[in-house]
């Protein structure tokens, strides 16, 4: 009897203590936008705000998967909304997140002394949901490897410059001479006529060097030096530590005949401490497809980029393919963004517009997701009817797994792609007429 008596209080002590817990708990609930809904452009979210009866709200916001926290405001009763510009998320999946302060929350969360922090009978109260974001890109071309009279190119950086804005009429260009064989001097006058060439929403110069040796050749963007150490680990963990941006030039799989050095960077051996800043590989042929597959396989997390790497003054317009970079805008700190984030392809036709998601993530994403089917759209614009597109390839894991032949300039293809559990990347080849190739930059997605 006694045993039962007991059993009893803790059942009361029990209920009175979830009934306590339950009293001090608000009810937050976003009412708009859905889970699963996509989001274009500029949009209200409105939540659902009841305060327990113990406690008086201090404030409401919304925070996005960016970081970005906005104050909500108050509508009638227990509405709370906020205006949120979703072109400043990236697209594909996002989380936002509403969270309602007790008055007090902020002095008490912040006391020193955190352990009382934490047993305070203040809260703070959160409920989110999963949407998509979509909106569209501007399609800016441009040249990541050129050279001038600094190095083994012609001319000066001013009027290379100057001839890729008015000539070319590309919207972004890179001066990347040979570090061994630039003066400071030189460099610092190149640096210079970047900045002074660079004006938004016309044209963005890029600046940065060659290292040259004898396992290959790259390009380093935006460095303060054009000296960086020789040594390929070395080079990587200089790059890596400096946070610079890095560009494989024209690997090869193959020796090179009658050449001093390979272009094989020691077997595309990975090394994670450059994973982040070594972000593009020059992809223009069949053979540096090969290299690009070879560099994927090893582990690089690599976009795909072309480049005419011009040493003759006719920057932007004496080769056959360009880098496309996929930005809201055409800054400099827009331009840098695609390339860190890999959203970039490499075109073999000057004006052929691509777009290439998975599962609503754009080229260049890193996406987890379950093990299942997951929707592809490659969607092509041509504005010549000439520049017919015969057959796109759709590559998994280095292999081609889906085709079509569009026969037309401008088309949109929906499939469908079946991963299994596990790591994988998977990347679009387009080839028109006159056997013009372009390639997209991966999308890389762990399955579970």
């Amino acid at each position: 009897m006694n045993a039962l008596r007991l059993a009893g209080r803790y059942a009361l002590l029990l209920v009175v203590s979830v009934l306590a817990a339950t009293s001090q708990a608000a009810e937050v609930e976003i009412i708009s936008p859905a889970r699963g809904e996509v989001l274009t452009g500029q949009v209200e979210v409105v939540a659902r705000v009841a305060p327990p009866r113990t406690a008086s709200l201090d404030r409401v916001t919304l925070q996005t998967s960016s970081g970005e926290v906005i104050r909500m405001r108050p509508q009638f009763a227990d509405r709370w909304a906020a205006e949120l510009d979703t072109t400043s998320l990236r697209n594909g999946r996002q989380a936002l997140m509403v969270t309602a302060y007790a008055a007090g929350y902020a002095e008490r969360h912040h006391r020193a002394d955190t352990a009382k922090s934490w047993q305070s009978e203040v809260r703070h109260w959160p409920a989110d949901v999963e949407v998509v974001v979509s909106n569209p890109y501007q399609h800016y071309w441009g040249d990541l490897h050129a050279h001038t009279s600094y190095s083994d190119g012609s001319w000066l950086p001013a009027e290379a410059y100057r001839y890729a804005r008015d000539t070319a009429r590309l919207d972004f260009f890179a001066v990347t001479d040979h570090c061994q064989l630039l003066t400071l001097d030189e460099y610092e006058d190149t640096i210079e006529q970047a900045i002074r060439f660079t004006e938004p929403g016309r044209f963005v110069a890029l600046y940065g060097v060659e290292v040259t040796e004898q396992w290959g050749h790259l390009n380093v963007y935006m460095s303060p030096t054009p000296r960086l150490p020789t040594g390929l680990e070395a080079c990587y963990r200089a790059i890596g530590e400096m946070n610079l941006l890095g560009h494989f030039n024209h690997p090869s799989v193959t020796p090179h005949e009658g050449r001093s050095w390979r272009d094989d960077f020691a077997g595309f051996h990975y090394v994670p401490a450059a994973d982040e800043s070594m972000a593009m590989v020059e992809v223009r042929n069949p053979g540096e497809e090969a290299a690009y597959i070879a560099m994927l396989d090893a582990g690089w997390r690599v976009g795909a980029v072309g480049c005419q790497d011009q040493h003759d003054p006719v920057w932007g317009t004496g080769g056959s393919s360009w880098t496309v970079a996929l930005a809201r805008e055409l800054t400099l700190e827009a331009i840098l963004d695609a390339l860190w984030a890999r959203r970039v392809y490499s075109a073999g036709d000057r004006n052929l517009r691509l777009d290439f998601t998975l599962d609503h993530e754009d080229m260049g994403s890193r996406i987890a997701r379950p093990a299942g089917a997951y929707n592809v759209v490659v969607t092509l614009a041509d504005p010549d009817p000439d520049d017919v597109i015969e057959q796109v390839d759709l590559f998994l894991n280095g292999r081609i797994v889906q085709s079509t032949r569009p026969g037309r300039a401008n088309y949109a293809w929906a499939t469908q792609l079946e991963l299994p559990r596990g790591r994988h990347y998977c990347f679009v080849r387009v080839r028109q007429v006159r056997d013009r190739m372009t390639w997209s930059s991966p999308i890389w997605v762990s399955a579970y």
